[in-house]
């Protein structure tokens, strides 16, 4: 252990970029992506700029939900490697001067885990105590679909798993369930690791007596539980016992937390953790489904957040990630030049006054992939919709548009490297997102204008300038217009970005402002009195 709290400045001043595991680079040809292909590839991250990489979950787990169903804390499943493969890694992170952050689920295991085949071949030994048990359960519905309790083959009791039946929430209120967490968070850190994202850490305290919920549906469910009565207590716990020890991050990802539930979490008078993940960009029904989404209220999102943590905490920034469609997708047009939405998009969240996450693939302009046949879906969410919608009488095609709309599969396609793919000499585990021409590393690298080369300066921006463009205030200037973003950072930072593929012109008060300003990046020909279609420009 080091033995010191944490340095307040690292994971603020640098952005993080998160890799999907299975789907960055494959080293060995098995068409899985794994350790040493990350190993490789830090270097075009640090290319890009950022300094904090976030790894999914990469430990010992039977991948019912690519990894997220944990069945070893302290073990690197062998798909993707050995631990000498992770210690490899690190190393070269090491040099590169880039912080590693590792995914842990901290509220269920997999049914596969140790201690949950223990607590089933012995009721009556200590493992049962480690998992929620009922004889008769509640309403509670899992956030996968269908009910959150489930009865194993020649048991009395029912075991509580707010998601998949392969993930069975783990009982908080023993003492050596938590000892067994810091422990095996202890480990990686003493490794060399720089921190944790906390999987859904929000709702490890649960109710006390279990009761029925007013709105057993999942997500009213998962908001009512976020937060529980005894989530400060053990925050507080595991900061002491872990966080305190280490130079390192601690992410909460809070989805049901708003900005004032959050801001207790993070004040910086009695820091439970460094930040919090929010959903409120997840939990959007529009962009979810693929409606038209309202800008107003996108906007009204970052302003929100800033005031309720960014004077005092620190926020982080989250548009995209490993559980939701592709940025374009979601928050694009159509009918747009989709590298032009793609660098809009960067610049409403880039900038802002919090730690900006980047989801592997979101640098390129990435979209959505194209699926066909159910037998085409990975994803866990994805196959259960579809099921459940056969069920209720939905025809094939009707289950599998459903799936289509939600499936994670979309932002978990492989990387692409080069204009061929480049992600594997073999057949990758899932069909790559067919390229629109000049969707892929290799081409964007060399090209100035790319969405890559966009992110990058924005980044570099970010790095040289912190005073501004990372820690300055942050003010919404047209915080009610139907279409423009216009916020201001520190003194003299100004973004302005049309969020709209129809020409905008810019208000009085914001091109007197510009008058007095010199235009640092944009996407598109610069002007003082209009924006044109998702144009960017950013000034100071």
């Amino acid at each position: 252990m080091s033995g010191h709290k944490p340095d307040e400045t690292w994971w603020k001043t640098r952005s993080v970029y998160q890799i999907y595991p299975r789907s960055y680079c494959d080293a060995n040809g098995d068409g899985m992506g794994d350790l040493a292909g990350i190993t490789q590839g830090l270097s075009a991250i640090k290319a890009l700029g950022a300094g904090i990489v976030w790894m999914s979950p990469v430990f010992r787990s039977p991948m019912v939900d690519n990894g997220y169903d944990m069945s070893g804390y302290r073990e690197i499943d062998p798909l993707f490697g050995t631990l000498a493969d992770f210690e490899a890694l690190l190393a070269e992170a090491k040099r590169l001067d880039l912080k590693i952050v590792l995914d842990i689920a901290l509220n269920h295991t997999s049914i596969d885990h140790p201690w949950f085949q223990a607590a089933l071949s012995d009721p009556s030994g200590p493992y049962r105590d480690y998992y929620i048990w009922r004889d008769e359960p509640n309403n509670w519905q899992s956030i996968f679909g269908g009910p959150a309790w489930s009865k194993p083959d020649g048991d009395d009791g029912c075991y509580l798993h707010l998601f998949d039946k392969t993930q069975a929430d783990l009982n908080w209120e023993n003492p050596a369930v938590r000892e067994e967490i810091y422990g095996a968070m202890r480990f990686w850190l003493d490794k060399g690791v720089s921190g944790f994202r906390l999987d859904v850490v929000t709702v490890i305290s649960k109710p006390p007596g279990l009761p029925d919920a007013p709105d057993p549906r999942p997500m009213p469910l998962y908001d009512m539980l976020a937060g529980g009565p005894r989530l400060h207590e053990w925050l507080r716990d595991m900061r002491r016992e872990v966080f305190d020890l280490y130079d390192c991050v601690a992410i909460g990802e809070g989805p049901g937390l708003n900005p004032e539930r959050a801001a207790a979490i993070v004040n910086p008078a009695d820091p439970m953790l460094h930040m919090i993940y929010h959903f409120d960009f997840v939990d959007h029904t529009g962009s979810r489904q693929g409606k038209d989404w309202d800008r107003v209220w996108f906007k009204s999102v970052f302003d929100r957040w800033d005031k309720g943590i960014g004077q005092d905490g620190w926020n982080s920034c989250v548009v995209g990630n490993h559980d939701l469609r592709r940025l374009i997708a979601r928050f694009g047009d159509a009918n747009a030049d989709p590298n032009l939405v793609a660098k809009a998009l960067a610049a409403t969240y880039l900038l802002q006054r919090a730690t900006p996450f980047i989801y592997q693939g979101d640098e390129l302009g990435l979209g959505d992939t194209t699926i066909t046949a159910v037998e085409e879906l990975d994803d866990v969410w994805a196959k259960t919709t579809y099921r459940l919608a056969r069920s209720k009488g939905h025809t094939e095609a009707e289950a599998l548009a459903k799936a289509v709309a939600m499936t994670r599969d979309h932002a978990r396609t492989p990387y692409p490297w080069t204009p061929e793919g480049g992600f594997s000499v073999g057949t990758p585990w899932l069909k790559p997102t067919p390229n629109r021409g000049g969707v892929d590393l290799a081409s964007q690298q060399t090209n100035s204008h790319s969405v890559w080369a966009f992110y990058r300066d924005l980044l570099e921006l970010r790095s040289r300038d912190p005073q501004t463009w990372v820690f300055g205030a942050y003010e919404d200037l047209l915080p009610d217009h139907e279409s423009l973003f216009v916020y201001r950072r520190g003194a003299r930072g100004l973004v302005c970005v049309n969020l709209i593929g129809e020409t905008r012109a810019l208000p009085e008060a914001v091109t007197q402002i510009l008058s007095e300003r010199t235009c640092l990046n944009s996407s598109g020909d610069v002007s003082q009195t209009q924006m044109g279609p998702w144009e960017t420009q950013i000034w100071a």
